[in-house]
């Protein structure tokens, strides 16, 4: 058994996965995408990218950001360099679009919080 805080949407559940041979049992998920992550964590195969980005606000230094979907494993650390390059000097919501299909993925790397200005 294993447990995980699912970084997929905003609920933040926290997951149990149990894996029986080839069968994987996710519960504690409050939506389907939370299953499909726990078993794609598991697996080792993607991973949805969770980070911080700059900002150029004192009070708020950094921000959460995270894809909005799976990345393949080998391209995790490509992408978080990409995301260390920017630095956001306007106030931003959360879910707003910070890269748009960076590495030529099918996600986009969103803010997982206010960015709020002095």
């Amino acid at each position: 058994m294993v447990e995980i805080t699912c970084p997929v949407c905003k609920n933040h559940c926290l997951l149990t996965v149990e894996q029986d041979g080839e069968q994987i049992t996710v519960s504690g998920n409050k939506c389907a995408r939370g299953e499909l992550h726990a078993k794609e964590e598991l697996r080792g195969e993607r991973k949805v990218v969770t980070y911080h980005a700059a900002t150029t606000f004192a009070s708020m230094p950094s921000v959460p950001v995270k894809t909005t979907g799976t990345v393949p494993k080998e391209l995790v650390f490509r992408l978080i360099r990409l995301i260390k390059k920017q630095t956001i000097d306007h106030p931003m919501q959360r879910g707003e679009v910070l890269l748009h299909h960076p590495l030529d993925l099918p996600v986009d790397v969103v803010l997982d919080a206010d960015v709020v200005q002095e």
